[in-house]
């Protein structure tokens, strides 16, 4: 059985859906599982970071929106590739020699679309109902996934699929500096992160004890002016730093120095934001709601992010307590079960049930 991977997202992003997408197809070739990848014309000369994917590479032609109607299915004939694979859920227009997958991440425009502005939460929402309708086969991050996606588009069982993510790609471990001067929280500062229930907390906690400054990296996103605005409020500006967007140099730095990592976001699909702290041994704060709870649950200190008492006093228990053996044990074995092998496997195997 052959398969496309449609490169239907920012490959050069390395985190979430360009992260899936990329680990993916490397642990598919590493395993000799045989691929085709397709990719836009302008992405030519951007750095592909798969061992093996170069002569695999196929461009789609212009214009797109007229020969995807008929190069994918050209392509497909020619090539032996039954099944299409949509990172992104960007279904292409079905063809006669291909069924198509999908992966969806999270249900988050339905269960939180009032996070985001209307302009990304309405083509989300679409692009979902495309998937759910049309696509031949769906897989899911987690068992919280799935189950949304069932709530809300209660037709699809029987072809969706639980395909957990890998961590290993976290594999490298880092020593943290003798000197650390932050607690951190990594992600786009919009709503869903609960950045609003973040600085609450941490002023709650503030107003009982010294604890460390917070930094909080991340591009801004929806309302982020106005939770900047809220630090001043609550009267906490100079113990938070907004850093903006960071590179990968920069946030290792950062994990270097920090006490702990705090995620309590409102929701995740997976959060791939928890196992990356993980790599340089610091304490975790995370929600317990989502893939968060699913999978993290006996390797962090969890929070309700709904309640301020909660979140307070999961920081403060990753600033006394650390990470504990029991928690360290249970990251070593998670470590060893979400690996992107697996993924791939489970990938294959939901794709031969549909064809069978």
């Amino acid at each position: 059985m052959k398969i496309a991977f449609n490169l239907d997202y920012d490959h050069t992003n390395r985190t979430g859906i360009g992260r899936y997408g990329i680990e993916l197809i490397s642990a598919w070739i590493k395993a000799g599982m045989d691929c085709e990848l397709w990719m836009l014309r302008n992405t030519k000369g951007t750095e592909l970071p798969v061992e093996g994917a170069e002569s695999r590479i196929k461009y789609y032609p212009f214009p797109r929106r007229i020969t995807d109607h008929f190069w994918p299915s050209m392509k497909a004939l020619i090539s032996g590739a039954t099944w299409i694979h949509s990172a992104n859920g960007i279904l292409l227009p079905p063809g006669p020699f291909f069924r198509q997958i999908a992966m969806v991440h999270d249900l988050t425009p339905f269960l939180y679309g009032h996070m985001k502005a209307e302009k990304d939460t309405e083509p989300w929402k679409k692009r979902l109902r495309s998937v759910a309708k049309k696509a031949d086969c769906i897989t899911v991050n987690s068992n919280s996934t799935m189950q949304d996606l069932l709530n809300f588009f209660p037709f699809v069982e029987g072809k969706v699929f639980l395909t957990p993510l890998g961590i290993d790609h976290f594999s490298t471990t880092h020593s943290p500096y003798e000197k650390r001067d932050h607690i951190l929280a990594v992600g786009t500062v919009e709503p869903r992160k609960n950045i609003d229930g973040l600085l609450k907390a941490y002023s709650v906690l503030l107003a009982r004890r010294d604890i460390p400054p917070l930094v909080i990296a991340g591009m801004d996103g929806f309302r982020a002016e106005e939770y900047k605005r809220l630090s001043l409020e609550l009267g906490i500006e100079d113990r938070v730093r907004f850093t903006g967007y960071v590179s990968d140099k920069e946030l290792s730095d950062l994990y270097a120095r920090a006490y702990c990592l705090v995620h309590p976001a409102h929701h995740e699909g997976f959060g791939f934001t928890v196992p990356e702290a993980f790599t340089w041994g610091l304490p975790v704060v995370a929600s317990n709601t989502g893939g968060l709870g699913e999978f993290f649950s006996e390797t962090a200190w969890m929070v309700d992010p709904e309640d301020l008492e909660s979140i307070a006093h999961g920081i403060e228990l990753a600033l006394s307590s650390g990470v504990t053996a029991e928690q360290e044990q249970k990251r070593k074995e998670l470590s060893r079960e979400l690996t992107w092998e697996n993924c791939a496997r489970k990938t294959m195997e939901a794709m031969k049930a549909i064809t069978s």
